[in-house]
């Protein structure tokens, strides 16, 4: 149980980070006088099998400023990033590793 609190604060840390930054990267785009916007959309497969952790990372996903979670169907994700930089490492994002972590436990 301790183990499995320390990665629950060990992911509210990073989600913070991660809103943070993404937030920091948007209003460069939103501030820029020219608009530098290539949104795209993905799709990425998620090791995850408990409902709850999917929806928590679905939920991470859509908190963080320039992506959102637009379908998720029990493994697949299909996500709207405002630019394609921003779907880099979602397959194998940090917020997926520490769930699969809290799995285990």
């Amino acid at each position: 149980m301790f183990r499995k609190c320390i990665y629950i604060i060990q992911y509210l840390f990073v989600l913070i980070v991660e809103v943070v930054k993404a937030n920091i990267d948007v209003a460069v785009i939103v501030l820029s006088r020219k608009i530098e916007v290539d949104p795209v959309v993905v799709n990425f497969k998620t090791k995850l099998k408990s409902d709850l952790c999917r929806v928590i990372l679905a939920n991470s996903i859509t908190l963080t400023p320039g992506t959102m979670t637009m379908i998720m169907e029990k493994d697949i994700y299909t996500i709207h990033c405002l630019k394609k930089q921003f779907a880099d490492g979602l397959s194998d994002s940090k917020f997926e590793n520490i769930l699969l972590k809290i799995e285990e436990i």
